[in-house]
């Protein structure tokens, strides 16, 4: 934005603030009493100050940038804007509760105004509007029912209170102006040669404020209409720092999980001080948003200059990187963390190539790295609570790359279906065999479900004669894709090489396979092509002749 825009929309600005001044304070304060004219003074310059320094003061660090800013949530602007609005709440509340006697419609009217102003002084801290569709919308309702009540209770009042009824009207239609016209219409021509489209919040905020002082100021006249006690005098004083306690225990800052969903809180710490708050992968693990702070309540984002992040797949059968981006940190998404700790968004793309071996099995690693001299130094990981796989690479979750879903239909008499979902839909082996020589053999295998847990697969060979038995268990398609991570529609097969021992006695041998529960050994039930069960969990298979 250029000088002379800036300058334009400060002189605006001053403009709106000095003509409501003369009017306040020529028409609108002095019926107040002494107390409630300190307390809307003190209000209206509570926000002079605080939009005077976000029109003129230069931020010298992030943190600052948030601090001043008009458009930025949980920093002393938005929380003055709530703390007004709350307090036009407890306002409108009072007056229903002193209005006992007189007409219950004017009593609902006041009580339902209430709720309006609470409702908004916590979206303005909340920002729950932002989740709800087309919300502009339900605002103008909201607004032009509000607008009909106060015409329609107006008529019931006593004309000494008219003006106030129209004070407020007049207050909530500025505050629309702000908050929902200037920012939708700002392509108008006269709007855009001000850039107010890139800019609009620097008219839109101070419409608001002014917007809602003036709605204040006209309750507050109606409750000085009633001559209130001393008692309820003072509680207006007290309930807005009620209101500010309130908000600072409230959750809408404190848990990281709370700024975007699926978001996962995690427990970092790096040899640099830096630490990860959190993160979130995308619903097709294609992009990850990591949550990184500096060191103790650094806010300025000094020691995040020239240091970055390295996200990697990492093949868990082989150890070995498949894709890897590197990005600088980013110091412009910041918000409040547990505890206040500043925290810094970072987003980034995986852009999985069409190259990439699908049915395998990756780790999703986050490294840390900061340039030094066009030297890359690598960030030593203090502790973690998740799992590393060094002493610079933190696990954040695991995916598999699927295959496409194969048209072939599925088999009709497969050797095997287990009850978790798996179905063992072919199998191949030799005739014969030497002892000491690799046994080939290939499962191929599908699944109906997503998977859940690990399980391994035996392989067993009863000597036909001597009843004894010998052993083998891998996984069913090897370390490459283990079964947790089995998605429904899985069609794929493995080649197992079995080394049989060389004092392994000749003869015929029956084969047999089945599956168990890594966890506790458990055997998976399994029934045949002809859907009898199988004793064990053991699926026969047929014979092999050992030479």
């Amino acid at each position: 934005m250029d000088d002379s825009a800036i300058s334009l929309i400060r002189i605006v600005v001053t403009l709106l603030y000095v003509l409501v001044t003369a009017v306040a304070f020529r028409w609108l304060l002095p019926g107040l009493t002494p107390s409630f004219k300190r307390l809307a003074t003190l209000f209206f310059l509570a926000q002079v100050v605080l939009v005077g320094l976000a029109l003129t003061h230069e931020p010298s660090s992030s943190f600052e940038f948030w601090l001043w800013h008009l458009d930025r949530e949980w920093n002393i602007q938005a929380t003055l804007a709530s703390l007004q609005l709350a307090s036009i709440g407890f306002a409108a509340l009072l007056t229903a509760l002193l209005l006992r006697g007189q007409s219950l419609w004017r009593r609902l009217y006041f009580a339902a105004l209430a709720l309006l102003f609470f409702f908004l002084a916590y979206d303005e801290y909340a920002v729950l509007h932002e989740f709800v569709f087309n919300w502009k919308y339900y605002y103008f309702v909201v607004g032009g029912l509000v607008v009909a009540l106060t015409l329609a209770i107006a008529s019931m009042s006593a004309r000494s209170t008219w003006k106030w009824h129209g004070l407020l009207m007049v207050g909530l239609a500025t505050s629309a102006l702000g908050g929902l016209v200037v920012e939708t219409n700002c392509g108008n021509p006269i709007f855009r040669a001000i850039n107010l489209c890139v800019n609009h919040f620097l008219v839109e905020e101070p419409l608001e404020f002014l917007g809602m002082w003036l709605a204040f100021v006209a309750l507050l006249n109606q409750l000085a209409f009633l001559s209130p006690g001393a008692r309820w005098r003072r509680a207006l004083f007290v309930l807005p720092v009620c209101w500010l306690l309130m908000l600072a225990v409230s959750p809408a800052i404190h848990p990281i999980e709370r700024y975007a969903d699926g978001v996962r809180a995690a427990d970092v710490a790096f040899a640099s001080g830096m630490r990860l708050q959190g993160y979130r992968l995308g619903k097709s693990k294609d992009s990850l948003v990591l949550f990184l702070s500096p060191n103790g309540r650094d806010f300025s984002g000094r020691s995040l200059l020239d240091r970055g992040y390295s996200i990697h797949l990492v093949d868990q059968a082989t150890g070995v990187s498949t894709l890897g981006r590197d990005k600088n940190v980013v110091l412009y998404y910041f918000q409040l963390g547990p505890r206040y700790v500043p925290v810094y968004r970072q987003w980034v793309e995986l852009d999985r190539p069409d190259s990439i071996p699908v049915n395998r099995a990756y780790w999703i690693v986050l490294s840390l790295w900061q340039d030094i001299n066009g030297e890359f130094s690598h960030d030593p990981v203090l502790y973690s609570d998740h799992e590393t796989l060094s002493d610079t690479q933190i696990i954040l979750g695991e995916l598999v790359v699927p295959a496409a879903v194969s048209s072939a239909s599925p088999p009709t008499d497969p050797p095997a279906r287990f009850d978790n979902g798996f179905t063992l839909a072919a199998v191949e082996w030799p005739d014969r065999v030497g002892a000491g020589e690799m046994l080939s053999i290939d499962f191929s295998w599908r699944s109906n479900v997503a998977g859940s847990e690990d399980h391994a697969q035996f392989l067993h060979l009863r000597h036909a004669e001597s009843g004894e038995w010998w052993i083998y268990d891998q996984m069913p398609l090897g370390p490459r894709l283990p079964t947790r991570l089995w998605y429904a529609g899985l069609s794929d097969s493995e080649t197992w090489q079995v080394p049989l021992p060389a004092d392994l006695a000749p003869g015929p041998y029956s084969i047999s396979t089945g599956l168990y529960r890594s966890r506790d050994r458990e055997r998976v039930p399994a029934q045949g092509a002809d859907g009898s069960t199988f004793l064990d969990g053991r699926a026969h298979l047929g014979s092999l002749v050992v030479e």
